[in-house]
């Protein structure tokens, strides 16, 4: 009779799975210090072919590899201990799940047998992270054999593709035994077999699949019957979104566009910036009803626009759909085309408009709205935000990648004004967690230079970024705008209620922004008026030698009654 197989050894069964995902062309790991996940770091540690980064705090490394995945549109992979350090990767995990990022989370764990028994750093890492994740898998104490080594290589391209295709984070839960740590032989042997990899793997490279997409015929009618069509792009990463689709269908139509920060569409003369001011006063909102709306990119976020595609709710709306997403706040999308970033979109039997009357009357009201923002912006002598965000869209040269904080940068950004290089958001949850940490992400991935802009609450709330700020390979600047609070609730009815809202909601906070940024050896530098604010440029030595955080004190009460001003409110 034939004895039972051995079980793989813990750090034989790392080895294959790092192997296995420098197959199929992974190359970003982030890695968090533990015990139970010694294995999988070590093997990662002896294969040269990855771009490994060391994060102290779980929360921070996801948003890392949140940012790394929104940049490239594959994967990072993370690795962490057993217990509370898997919990810290939920809230980024939801965030990808939301906007469609894809990552790969390995999750050590202690083996079945001390599960459920109260052994130290142990909790239920079974589908940890419920309808968030896009895929699971427990790996199991695979035995020493083909079929369950082939299962393992089969395991890590389920976790690539269907991150990729589902879009959100594969989970990889992995039991590991003691003893943890391999002997001296094992290492030598897994380290041949790397370099072997790394000699004979061509770097895995996949093009994406090209497709003219055609429109029905009920959709051409529909499109030939508009006198008044009229573009929304809302926010999308770049491997989804769809600029070209966009500037050829407007330019056919004679069709204004109404694009949202992190749209990724380049002003070519049909783009219009102001809509935030114009579509706030009913009037102006109601003489520019269109009778058709193409809808691109995710959900649109601001006010404006989500009030606007309310008031029109009975106009025919055709989304373009990148990722197979429920992206229809008003549920009022008539036809929905699924269109992915390297289609092309057919226009044949497309008509081409010859009255530019809907887009030229757009433009008179961006000239105006426009004309508004200068003088309001001259007139106030104090530093505000708004006055951040217009100097941020004149001089921030389009080779920086921008990312913008959620809560008020993300939507000043759509009223005043935002840069013409790559910007990305994390709009899919929108919370404030994360933001430094993905910039971070956003900049490894992309070795551009990378500003964030940033709330002084969003900021102390990932002040553990900050360790990671280091061996960046082009210029990094974080902007904190450091109204003293959350200044949003200040456009909400809490606003009213005096007795609660400081306290409870703005939360003035008095941390020492300099002593936090100087402690982790960073660059600082501190804007208080606006002539410090017209002197900051984005190509001196001071601004770019090092990472920088630059804090900026704005006035928040004047700040608001500028915002105010241009929504005619």
């Amino acid at each position: 009779m034939n004895s039972e197989p051995r079980l793989l050894t813990p750090f034989s069964t790392a080895s294959l799975l790092v192997r296995s995902f420098y197959n199929i062309g992974l190359r970003y790991v982030i890695l968090s210090p533990g015990s139970r996940s010694t294995p999988l770091t070590m093997a990662f540690s002896y294969h040269s072919g990855f771009n490994k980064l060391v994060v102290l705090d779980e929360r921070s490394a996801a948003f890392m590899a949140l940012g790394i995945g929104k940049e490239s549109g594959k994967p990072a992979i993370l690795v962490c201990t057993s217990g509370t350090a898997a919990a810290n990767y939920h809230p980024a995990i939801a965030e990808a799940r939301q906007s469609g990022v894809p990552m790969i989370v390995c999750t050590a764990d202690r083996p079945p047998s001390l599960r459920g028994v109260g052994s130290s750093q142990t909790l239920d890492q079974i589908k940890l992270y419920g309808d968030n994740a896009a895929w699971f898998h427990e790996l199991g104490e695979p035995a020493d054999t083909e079929h369950d080594c082939r299962r393992i290589e089969y395991a890590a391209r389920q976790a690539m593709e269907e991150a990729i295709q589902s879009g959100g984070a594969s989970h990889l839960n992995i039991p590991f035994r003691k003893p943890l740590e391999p002997s001296k032989e094992q290492i030598t042997s897994e380290q041949k077999l790397f370099k072997e990899q790394l000699s004979e793997t061509d770097p895995f490279s996949k093009n994406a699949s090209v497709s003219e997409v055609s429109l029905s015929d009920e959709i051409i009618e529909l499109i030939n019957r508009s006198k008044r069509p009229l573009i929304i792009a809302g926010p999308a990463d770049p491997f989804r979104q769809q600029h070209q689709s966009v500037l050829s269908i407007s330019k056919q139509l004679k069709a204004p566009i109404l694009a949202e920060p992190g749209s990724g569409i380049a002003d070519q003369g049909s783009r219009i910036d102001r809509f935030e001011q114009i579509l706030r006063l009913p009037d102006k909102a109601d003489a520019l009803e269109p009778d058709l709306i193409l809808r691109f990119g995710d959900q649109p976020f601001t006010k404006s626009l989500l009030q606007s595609i309310h008031r029109w709710q009975n106009v025919p709306l055709i989304r373009f759909d990148a990722r197979h997403s429920w992206q229809d706040h008003e549920m009022n999308t008539r036809h929905t085309i699924s269109l992915a970033s390297a289609d092309r979109l057919n226009l044949n039997g497309i008509h081409q408009k010859d009255q530019p009357n809907y887009i030229d009357d757009w433009r008179i009201a961006e000239q105006q709205s426009q004309s508004e923002l200068k003088k309001s912006l001259a007139a106030q002598k104090n530093l505000c935000d708004g006055h951040i965000f217009h100097h941020l869209s004149e001089h921030l040269p389009d080779t920086w990648n921008t990312v913008y904080s959620n809560s008020l940068p993300v939507r000043d950004a759509a009223l005043f004004g935002y840069p013409s290089g790559q910007l990305f958001l994390n709009r899919g949850v929108a919370g404030i967690d994360g933001i430094t940490s993905t910039a971070i992400g956003i900049a490894r991935s992309s070795g551009s230079p990378t500003c964030c802009v940033i709330g002084d609450l969003a900021f102390l709330h990932d002040s553990n970024a900050l360790l990671s700020l280091k061996n960046l390979s082009a210029p990094f600047l974080i902007v904190v705008i450091n109204n003293n609070g959350g200044n949003i609730f200040r456009m909400l009815p809490i606003h009213d209620h005096k007795d609660v809202y400081t306290d409870y909601f703005e939360t003035p906070q008095n941390a020492n922004i300099q002593h936090l940024t100087l402690a982790h050896n960073l660059g600082y530098r501190r804007v208080e008026t606006l002539d410090e604010l017209r002197n900051l440029r984005f190509d001196d030595s001071a601004t770019t030698e090092k990472p920088i955080v630059i804090e900026c004190i704005t006035n928040p009460d004047e700040s608001m009654k500028l915002r105010r001003g241009l929504w005619g409110a």
